[in-house]
C-alpha cells in the first residue's frame, strides 16, 4: 500500500534507496505524500518520526511505527455576520481587500478553534512557530462585488476539515441578497528556516485527541494545485515591476499578506489596461507558492487577458526578481466596463 502511494506521488520512482532530496518532489509534495501515508496507516506519523526519513525505504518502514490515534468528533463552524459600511467597502461596493482578510481570519479561527489553541502559541512537535501559510484561495459571486452596497447585510458561514495534519480546507458562503457565493481556502504550515521570508520550510502541528477538524481524503482542491504548481505560464503579454510597500503589504509577522497578492495584481493590472479600473471583481484564484522580504522587487507578468464589453477573464503572475521564483498565479474574473 506505501510502495504504491509513493509511486503514484513520484511517478517513475525505482530506487528506494535514493535520497528524497535528490528525487522530483518539492515541499508540498511532501506534505501531499505525509498525508496519504498517514490516511493509509490509519494514525498520524510524529514530526520527529517524518524528520528523520531520508529515503523511501525510511517512509515503508512506518509502517511499523508506534501509531498516534486521531479521532475526529464534531465538525468546526464559524458564522459571522456583517452590515456593509465604509470600512468593509471600496470602489462603491464590497472591498475584496477586506474580504480576503476576514475570510482569511476565518479559515485560521476554525483551525486554531479546533487545535485548541492561540496562534502565537502553535508550534510542530520540535517546538518551532509555525505559521499558517495559504497555498491557495478562490471565490466566486452571482454578482459582482460592486453588488454588494453600504447598509446590506453580508453573512458568512464556514466550515473547515483537513487531509492528515498539515493541510486545512474550509468552506465558506458568501449569503448575500444579490451577490451571493462561496469561497474555499486551503492552507499549510510553515515555519522559518533561516532569518529571511524566502526560506520558510513547512512544518505541521500536534493534532490533539477529539479534534472537531474532520480528516478528509486528498481534495480533488488540493490536486488542482499541485497541477498548477507543476505548470509553466505562458509567454506574458505584458510585466512590470512592483515595490513592495511595508505599511500596506506586510503583515503582523513581517511577511508578504495573503490578502496583498491580488491587490498588488489589480494594481499591476492597470499599468496595461487603464479600462480595467471600470470594473468589480466577480471570482478570484489564488495560488500562492512562495513570499518575499520587505526588500524584494516583484514582477508582475499578464499571460492571458480576454475581454468583451460586459466582462474581463484574465490570468496574472507575481515573481521574486531576485531569483526568479514564481510566488503566484492569479485567475481572475472581472465584470462591467
Amino acid at each position: 500500500m506505501l510502495r504504491q502511494i509513493i509511486q503514484e506521488e513520484i511517478p517513475g520512482v525505482q530506487d528506494f534507496a535514493a535520497l528524497i532530496s535528490d528525487l522530483p518532489i518539492d515541499s508540498f509534495g511532501m506534505v501531499v505524500l505525509r498525508g496519504r501515508i498517514e490516511a493509509a496507516l490509519g494514525h498520524s506519523v510524529s514530526d520527529q518520526a517524518w524528520g528523520g526519513i531520508e529515503t523511501l525505504n525510511d517512509v515503508l518502514a512506518l509502517s511499523g511505527a508506534q501509531p498516534i490515534v486521531l479521532r475526529s468528533q464534531a465538525t468546526a463552524k464559524d458564522r459571522r455576520s456583517f452590515s456593509v459600511n465604509m470600512p468593509q467597502m471600496a470602489m462603491e461596493g464590497l472591498s475584496e481587500s477586506w474580504l480576503f482578510k476576514e475570510l482569511g481570519d476565518m479559515h485560521w479561527g476554525m483551525i486554531t478553534s479546533g487545535l485548541g489553541s492561540q496562534s502565537s502559541a502553535l508550534k510542530d512537535g520540535s517546538g518551532n512557530r509555525l505559521y499558517a501559510t495559504f497555498t491557495r484561495i478562490c471565490y466566486s459571486l452571482q454578482q459582482p462585488l460592486n453588488a454588494i452596497g453600504e447598509n446590506t447585510s453580508l453573512d458568512l458561514r464556514g466550515t473547515i476539515s483537513r487531509f492528515g495534519a498539515g493541510t486545512f480546507v474550509s468552506d465558506i458562503a458568501l449569503v448575500h441578497d444579490l451577490a451571493a457565493g462561496e469561497a474555499r481556502l486551503m492552507s499549510n504550515f510553515s515555519r522559518r528556516g533561516e532569518t529571511t521570508n524566502t526560506s520558510l520550510l513547512k512544518g505541521q502541528p500536534t493534532i490533539p485527541p477529539g479534534c472537531p477538524i474532520p480528516e478528509v481524503p486528498p481534495p480533488a482542491f488540493m490536486l488542482e494545485y499541485r497541477d498548477r504548481r507543476a505548470a509553466i505560464p505562458a509567454a506574458p503579454l505584458f510585466e512590470s515591476e512592483y515595490e513592495i510597500i511595508p505599511f500596506h503589504d506586510v503583515n503582523g509577522v513581517g511577511l508578504l499578506y495573503f490578502a496583498s497578492y491580488p491587490i498588488i495584481s489589480d494594481i499591476c493590472s492597470l499599468r496595461y489596461s487603464r479600462d480595467f479600473g471600470k470594473r468589480s471583481t466577480i471570482s478570484r484564484d489564488v495560488y500562492y507558492f512562495a513570499n518575499a522580504d520587505i526588500e524584494d522587487v516583484l514582477i508582475f507578468r499578464v499571460h492571458k487577458w480576454e475581454q468583451s464589453d460586459s466582462s474581463l477573464h484574465l490570468e496574472t503572475s507575481l515573481s521574486r526578481k531576485s531569483d526568479g521564483r514564481l510566488m503566484a498565479y492569479v485567475l481572475t474574473g472581472k465584470s462591467g466596463g
